[in-house]
């Protein structure tokens, strides 16, 4: 035998009727000094880390921006000399 009750409750009011108490409050003052804590500390050795961490993406993108960059620059190259034949 199966028996299955659906029951519409918030977890605010499962909370009540359990018997848990209220923690709202606190997790708001948590997240509050956490996010003081981060902008305070961000200058400092966080910023240094971000900045090391960074460094292999940027190298990345700079490359891709140079075999861009000479794809651009050979794929020129050679209608000029075209262009300059037809002419001579």
């Amino acid at each position: 035998m199966k028996i299955t009750v659906d029951i519409d409750i918030t977890p605010e009011e499962l909370r009540q009727f359990i018997g848990l108490p209220n923690v709202e409050k606190l997790q708001e003052q948590i997240l509050q000094n956490a996010q003081i804590y981060l902008k305070e500390s961000g200058g400092g050795q966080y910023g240094e880390l971000i900045a090391t961490a960074m460094q292999p993406m940027m190298a990345y993108q700079q490359w891709i921006q140079k075999m861009m960059g000479k794809t651009t620059d050979d794929s020129s190259a050679p209608q000029a000399k075209k262009s300059g034949d037809n002419h001579a």
